[in-house]
C-alpha cells in the first residue's frame, strides 16, 4: 500500500505546491497510458498531472507521505525518520529512550522544547502527509467518478487521520497552512484541539457518505467505507460524543482491517518501528515507565510480544539501557494497522461504560465487547504477522477484574493499550483518560509516567509536565500564530 518518494517542502512543514515529487520507484505503478513529458526523472510537475491517468501516482504519492507519517522509515541514527508510532509512543508510556540523543530524551522525559529539532520534523512530515493526502482527494475529486472509483473517499480518510494526530498529541492551537494555487503560502489560524477533531470529523463524515452511495464491488467499497467509520468514531471519542461513536462503527466487522503496508525495496519504505526499536535500539519497550506506566513487559501478556537482546545487543544504542525489542512486526516490511474492527468493539465498549449500570454486570454490552474479542483472538489475528502465531484465548474479563485493575474505566484503557499497541492510540487515550474520567480520579500524575526518569541510566532527572508537544518554534514564522493556546490534556 505504500508507494514512497521524496517530496520537497517550503521549510515551514508544508509541501510546495509547483512540485510533485516521487521516486523513481513510482515507474512501477500502474500508469499505462499516462504520458508523462519531464525533463527531470524524479520529478513530476503538476502539468503532467492533470488528467485521470495520473490518479494511481498521486494516491500513490499521498499513501508513501502517509506511510513515512505514520510508522516511519528505515534511516537510522540522528536522520532517522520516526513516525507518529514512535514519537506518541515515547511522550506517552509505550517507549523509554535507549540512546544518547538529547532531543529525543528530552521528550520521553516529557520536557520538550519548542526548538527541538526532532520534534520540528516530525511535525513537517505530518504537515506535508496532511497536504499530500488533501492534493490527492481534491484531484480524485476533479478528475473522477468519486462514485466509481474508491480514491476519493481513501484520501478523505487519511486526511482526516493526519488532523487526528494533531489533536491528540499536539497541545491546542496547531495552525493548518494551505497553498494557494499559484504557489503562494496562506497561512493558517491556531486551530483549538477540538477545533481539529472537528476538522477530522467532517473529512470522515463525508468520506463515509460519499463511501455509502458508492457503486462499486462489495470488498472494494466495505473496505473504504468501514475505514471511515473507524476514523469517524475514533474522532467521537476525542469529543466525548460516546453513544455517536458507537454508532458510526456499529456496522465494522470485528475481522476488518485497513493497514499500512511496508517493502525492503528502499529505506523509505521501511517499517520504522522495526528498524528504531530492534536494529537501531534507540528504543526500548517500556515496563512501568516511572512509577505508575502500564506494565507493558510484566504483564506478560501474549497480545504484547517482546524479547530482551541478547549479547552486545543486551543493551540499547546508549550502551547501558537494557534492550527489549517488540517482536509484533518482525521485519522492515511487516504492516502495521491504522484502523480495525478491534479498534470498532472497544469503541462500543466505552459507549456502554456511560450506562452506568452495565459496567456492574458480567452479562451486559461492555464486557461482552471487551471479551468477544480476548475469547476470539483470531478476529484481531493480523496482530500477530507469520512467524508469530495467533493466541490461545485470552481468559474473560468480570467485575472482579476492574476491581483488580481499579475499575472498569482502567480496565478498559489497559485493554485498549494492549490490544492496540504500537499503533499511535496510546498518547490520545492517555490524554483522554485525564481529560474525560477526571472525576475518576485520572488526573494528569495518576495517568503519565511520573517520578525519577531513568535514575539507574547517566540520563537520570525527573519527568516533566507535558502531556503533549509544542508547536515548533518555526512556526512563528506564521504571523497568525504565537504560541500554544495552552498544554492541557
Amino acid at each position: 500500500m505504500t508507494m514512497l518518494g521524496v517530496v520537497k517542502t517550503d521549510g515551514r512543514g508544508g509541501r510546495l505546491p509547483r512540485w510533485l515529487t516521487i521516486a523513481l520507484a513510482a515507474a512501477a505503478l500502474p500508469v499505462a497510458g499516462c504520458s508523462l513529458d519531464v525533463t527531470d526523472p524524479d520529478i513530476i510537475t503538476p502539468d503532467n498531472l492533470q488528467g485521470a491517468s495520473a490518479l494511481p501516482t498521486i494516491r500513490a504519492a499521498a499513501i508513501g507521505d502517509f506511510a513515512l507519517s505514520y510508522s516511519g522509515s528505515g534511516a537510522d541514527g540522528s536522520q532517522g525518520t520516526e513516525g507518529i508510532t514512535m514519537m506518541s509512543g515515547l511522550l506517552g508510556d509505550e517507549w523509554v529512550n535507549s540512546e544518547t540523543f538529547p532531543t529525543r530524551i528530552e521528550i520521553d522525559r516529557r520536557s520538550t522544547q519548542v526548538t527541538n529539532g526532532t520534534l520540528t520534523g516530525w511535525f513537517r512530515t505530518i504537515s506535508r502527509a496532511r497536504r499530500s493526502a488533501e492534493f490527492a482527494a481534491d484531484r480524485f475529486r476533479a478528475l473522477s467518478d468519486t462514485l466509481s472509483n474508491t480514491g476519493y473517499t481513501e484520501m478523505l480518510s487519511l486526511s482526516g487521520f493526519t488532523y487526528l494526530w494533531f489533536a491528540e498529541n499536539w497541545c491546542s492551537g496547531v495552525p493548518i497552512s494551505t497553498a494557494s494555487p499559484d504557489g503562494s503560502l496562506v497561512f493558517g489560524q491556531p486551530l483549538t484541539t477540538q477545533n481539529l477533531v472537528d476538522s477530522a470529523v467532517a473529512r470522515f463524515r463525508h468520506a463515509r457518505n460519499v463511501a455509502d452511495s458508492m457503486s462499486l464491488p462489495a470488498a472494494a467499497k466495505a473496505t473504504v467505507l468501514n475505514l471511515a467509520r473507524v476514523g469517524l468514531g475514533r474522532a467521537l471519542l476525542d469529543s466525548g460524543a460516546f453513544a455517536n461513536a458507537a454508532v458510526a462503527v456499529a456496522s465494522v466487522p470485528s475481522t476488518f482491517t485497513y493497514n499500512i503496508q511496508h517493502s525492503l525495496t528502499t529505506n523509505r519504505e521501511n517499517n520504522g518501528v522495526f528498524v528504531a526499536v530492534n536494529r537501531s535500539k534507540r528504543y526500548s519497550v517500556a515496563d512501568r515507565e516511572g512509577i505508575n506506566g502500564l506494565p507493558y513487559r510484566s504483564a506478560a501478556d501474549p497480545r504484547l510480544p517482546f524479547v530482551r537482546g541478547a549479547g552486545i545487543d543486551s543493551v540499547g544504542f546508549d550502551g547501558t539501557s537494557p534492550q527489549w525489542n517488540q517482536l509484533r512486526f518482525q521485519d522492515q516490511k511487516a504492516f502495521i494497522p491504522l484502523a480495525t474492527g478491534v479498534e470498532a468493539r472497544l469503541i462500543e465498549a466505552e459507549a456502554a461504560l456511560h450506562a452506568p449500570a452495565d459496567t456492574t454486570d458480567n452479562a451486559g454490552v461492555f464486557y461482552g465487547k471487551v471479551n468477544g474479542l480476548r475469547t476470539n483472538p483470531i478476529q484481531g489475528s493480523y496482530y500477530w504477522q507469520p512467524p508469530l502465531s495467533v493466541p490461545p484465548p485470552l481468559a474473560a474479563l468480570t467485575t472482579d477484574s476492574a476491581t483488580a485493575y481499579g475499575g472498569a474505566v482502567r480496565l478498559l484503557f489497559r485493554e485498549r493499550a494492549f490490544w492496540m499497541w504500537m499503533s499511535a492510540h496510546r498518547l490520545g487515550d492517555m490524554r483522554r483518560l485525564a481529560r474525560q474520567y477526571a472525576s475518576y480520579g485520572d488526573s494528569v500524575s495518576n495517568v503519565f509516567p511520573i517520578g525519577p526518569y531513568q535514575p539507574t541510566t547517566t540520563k537520570g532527572g525527573v519527568y516533566g509536565p507535558d502531556v503533549n508537544f509544542p508547536v515548533p518554534f518555526e512556526e512563528t514564522n506564521n504571523p497568525n500564530f504565537t504560541q500554544c493556546l495552552d498544554r492541557n490534556p
